[in-house]
């Protein structure tokens, strides 16, 4: 067997979605589920390709448990389900191309197999066309290109026509014959127009309920009415329905003649799949609920996989690829980045304006002394002004990797790849880490070079009207406090960014998502002072960065360093790397346990 679901049991509250469900389809079936709407069709299928997860019952794939095997099961199947999701802001081959790069193609592969794809389904005229820009129709086309993607042993259909026009669903349903047919695709398909797929099917499962009522060849199922046949007249307005029974139809034909009628036509008339599903529902619906019926003895033997595995290696780093191609392919994300280093650079602008009118006094005898501003107080006063925006929007962009897509559908298409869930986390975590080393790299560069630029990099010293100095501080004991000023910042961003990405796993919205994560962003800031008056300061990550509401960071005490403050005394150094760690690790675990958990559309 291809595909077994074994006793599947969903439940929506009391409701129950499946009630006890076992299917099995065959190398080339092409199975069809039909159904009333709400039957369970599509509960079953988003089972079967893991986008839900909280049910009873096993769901085996090639022989391979789901659950205890989710790569190795995602990587036999395919599936679209409902609308699909693609980013829109790509054409389709550069859709295609970053979901095969994740299933694990080389480039080069990647790209003939969009290609094939892309001529495949029809889309090979929308050239460079953004998806944003697709028909429904079009789209519809997309979807059913990623649910091939890779040649996959099992493909699951949701609704496969949806918005396809007459001539696009005669493509589709010659494209579905010839893979199961010629190619042995196993094709699992589910759609209210049963006409469409009457066709294409050799294996049926009725639903009704959420109880599967039976399931059987097509032919069997067709055949149940073999004595039935359709007579039409000459002069008769429609047709009339002949059961024969025992009798021949030849017999009944030249009957028929003999006496004079007008035959027109005489022709067998078998059930269609509306009938069959109309049957079988309105026996189910005459009987009283019946428990559902225990799974055989044979279905529940441990399973067996076999030795060959089929999913690509180093899952986690094909989702930090994947992630990092997919939010810089608009192009935009650099000036958001370099947004935090720009404030850096207007204050060190400012810093200097300020240090030439404060000389400009003294050398008047304004004022008494004034101490030189260096190039290693600028850099730490530049840090400190460009990194609460840095962390917002560390924690904006954080919010939307798993939100974002989520809002947009493709979080399915990425979950439907053979990786876990965790292993998704983890990828899009890297990449958002990723993302924010280089925003603060970004502000750290700009910070050190305006600041070399426009000062030195020499000790600290006071001005005297002669144009004296006196030194305070020399620049070699400002050298490794520089170091760690610059090291301190990492690891509360990892915590932020972390925080940001637990927020996209709680909210379903992009603009939910973002609206908790700043939240949060902007509680954990106001909550310092009141975890100030009961000593707990140190337990929040905010105290370890910079903020408009008061600094207690490393950055403040070495700016006061920097400034030849003698007594100038960091607070938290016994939490700066505790705190921030237990922040991230705690978030990092609601997210692993809320994605986990979490049915995905």
């Amino acid at each position: 067997m291809v595909l077994q679901l074994l006793g599947v049991t969903r439940r929506f509250g009391a409701q129950r979605a499946l009630d006890g469900v076992s299917i099995h389809v065959r190398r080339g079936d092409c199975y069809a589920f039909i159904g009333h709407n709400g039957a369970g069709k599509t509960s079953a299928m988003r089972i079967a390709l893991g986008l839900d997860r909280r049910f009873s019952g096993r769901v085996l794939i090639d022989g391979f448990d789901a659950r205890t095997h989710p790569r190795e099961a995602r990587a036999r199947m395919g599936g679209l389900i409902e609308v699909p999701g693609f980013h829109g802001t790509l054409d389709a081959t550069r859709n295609l191309v970053l979901l095969a790069r994740l299933q694990g193609f080389a480039r080069a592969d990647a790209r003939r197999e969009a290609g094939r794809l892309v001529e495949q389904v029809g889309l090979a005229h929308a050239g460079s066309k953004p998806v944003a820009a697709y028909s429904q129709g079009m789209r519809q086309r997309l979807g059913i290109a990623q649910a091939l993607l890779g040649r996959p042993m099992c493909v699951l259909l949701d609704e496969p026509t949806n918005g396809l026009d007459p001539q696009g669903i005669a493509e589709m349903q010659a494209l579905f014959t010839r893979l199961t047919r010629e190619e042995g695709l196993t094709l699992v398909l589910s759609s209210h127009h049963l006409a469409q797929i009457a066709g294409l099917v050799n294996r049926v499962g009725v639903l009704h309920e959420g109880r599967l009522l039976v399931e059987a060849e097509t032919k069997v199922l067709l055949g149940e009415a073999q004595g039935r046949y359709k007579l039409e007249l000459d002069g008769a307005d429609g047709s009339q329905r002949l059961e024969l029974g025992a009798r021949s139809p030849s017999e009944v034909l030249r009957e028929l003649v003999q006496s004079g009628k007008p035959v027109r036509s005489f022709a067998p008339d078998p059930p269609t799949l509306e009938e069959i599903y109309l049957r079988y529902a309105h026996s189910a619906s005459e009987q009283p609920r019946a428990a559902a019926a225990p799974t055989p003895a044979e279905d529940s033997s441990p399973a067996a996989g076999p030795a060959r595995t089929l999913a690509a290696k180093a899952p986690i780093a094909r989702v930090l690829r994947y992630e990092l191609e997919r939010v810089w392919a608009g192009g935009k994300l650099l000036g958001l980045l370099a947004l935090p280093a720009s404030l850096a650079l207007v204050h060190v602008l400012r810093l200097h304006a300020q240090a030439a009118a404060l000389a400009e006094q003294v050398a008047q005898g304004k004022l008494f002394s004034t101490t030189e501003v260096t190039a290693f107080q600028s850099a730490g006063s530049a840090l400190q002004a460009g990194l609460p925006l840095c962390v917002a929007i560390v924690v904006g962009l954080a919010t939307q990797s798993i939100a974002g897509e989520f809002a947009r559908g493709t979080l399915r298409n990425l979950l439907l790849r053979p990786l876990t869930r965790v292993q998704a986390l983890l990828g899009k975590l890297l990449a958002q880490l990723t993302l924010a080393l280089v925003a603060y790299a970004l502000l750290a560069a700009v910070a050190l070079a305006a600041s070399g630029w426009f000062f030195e990099f020499h000790g600290v010293a006071e001005i005297l009207p002669d144009g004296q100095r006196f030194d305070l501080v020399a620049a070699k004991e400002l050298l490794p406090a520089l170091r760690h000023a610059l090291a301190a910042p990492l690891l509360p961003l990892l915590a932020y960014a972390t925080l940001g990405l637990c927020a996209g796993t709680l909210a379903r919205g992009a603009a939910g998502a973002l609206a908790l994560g700043l939240g949060f962003f902007a509680l954990l800031d106001l909550s310092r002072t009141l975890a100030r008056g009961f000593g707990l300061e140190g337990w929040l990550p905010s105290a370890y960065l910079p903020s408009p509401l008061g600094d207690t960071s490393f950055l403040s005490f070495y700016s006061d360093v920097a400034q030849g403050v003698s007594n100038a005394h960091f607070d938290f150094a016994a939490t700066a790397l505790l705190t921030p760690a237990a922040w991230a690790l705690l978030s990092l675990a609601l997210s692993v346990l809320v994605l986990s958990r979490r049915s995905v559309p």
